[in-house]
């Protein structure tokens, strides 16, 4: 499984966290092993991509469905955070078009799937060349909403929820821009991706 619900270090708080498997390097290396890096200054020499994925919200804060929504789209034109190793990685989210469909999702302790809260997504990014996508068949990329008025740990542990990036659309004919990117949607892919993505 990539995802888990980790406790939180402080022993006297109950708070569990979810988290990417592979995170766990930065998180237990900790901030002194953690190489630095700003948002570039220039987002515009990103290359644009769009992107399916999973919006999965913190299952400890009992986020209404409303609210998880609200939550993803005031993440829209900031920098997203991209941990990998212990490098720390910036994304840009031009835009996100929420799926209406309901994301069933597998646990540990139940023998059937069952609906999430899970938000199914199509979005406009600016992400680096260094991250690489998968396609549906390999691990997501996990990126999150980046606080600056905390370290990027600290912003992992409390973050909202997180973006899991499954897979890119590669059959875009022409260029991609903020104006053309959603007639390059292939919602039922979307939606197959984020179904079979548990």
């Amino acid at each position: 499984m990539q995802y888990a619900l980790l406790e939180s270090p402080n022993p006297e708080n109950d708070y569990r966290f979810l988290v990417d498997a592979n995170e766990l390097k930065s998180l237990f290396d900790g901030l002194d092993k953690l190489i630095p890096s700003d948002a570039p200054d220039d987002e515009q020499s990103l290359p644009l991509t769009l992107v399916y994925g999973v919006y999965m919200p913190q299952p400890f804060f009992e986020f209404p469905k409303s609210e998880i929504k609200r939550n993803i789209l005031k993440s829209v034109n900031h920098w997203l955070a991209y941990l990998k190793g212990n490098e720390l990685f910036y994304c840009g989210l031009e835009d996100i078009e929420l799926l209406d469909i309901t994301v069933m999702k597998s646990c540990g302790h139940c023998p059937r799937p069952h609906a999430s809260n899970d938000i199914a997504f199509a979005a406009l990014m600016r992400i680096p060349q260094d991250i690489k996508l998968g396609n549906g068949k390999t691990q997501a990329k996990t990126v999150f909403l980046r606080w600056h008025n905390m370290d990027v740990l600290t912003n992992l542990i409390n973050r909202d929820g997180l973006f899991s990036l499954i897979a890119p659309e590669k059959r875009i004919k022409g260029e991609l821009d903020s104006n053309n990117w959603k007639t390059f949607i292939d919602y039922p892919r979307a939606a197959r991706l984020a179904q079979k993505f548990r």
